[in-house]
């Protein structure tokens, strides 16, 4: 009686213990493209709300990883994956979102939206 019950307890562990996986195996990833840089000139942001606006422009948009204006120098240096989004996309949203964006120009309705101070343009 003891052999048979040990069998059965055997055989019930078996069962539900299932196939054990080899946790030392390759899984096979997805090749991932390094983050890429870019700079952007962006000639007619003006101010901290201006930053603010192209800042929270791009990071709607997937794929951006980070963007840091520099507003004295008018240049934006954005981290981006490049398999997820292009830098075109990157000035597109830029230019949607009022500002010039390289050779991009902005969306006049979106300028026109923007705070006074974003709208003057310094010479």
């Amino acid at each position: 009686m003891y052999k048979i019950l040990t069998f059965l307890l055997v055989l019930v562990v078996a069962a539900f213990a299932g196939p054990q996986k080899n946790s030392d195996k390759t899984i096979k990833k997805k090749e991932v493209k390094a983050t890429e840089h870019a700079m952007i000139k962006v000639p007619t942001v003006q101010c901290s709300n201006c930053v603010k606006t192209i800042t929270t422009a791009t990071e709607k948009v997937e794929g951006v990883e980070s963007i840091d204006i520099n507003v004295d120098k008018k240049m934006a240096h954005v981290s981006y994956n490049p398999d997820e989004v292009k830098i075109e996309d990157i000035r597109a949203a830029i230019a949607n979102s009022g500002y010039d964006a390289d050779d991009v120009k902005r969306d006049e309705k979106a300028h026109a939206a923007l705070a006074q101070c974003c709208q003057l343009e310094r010479k």
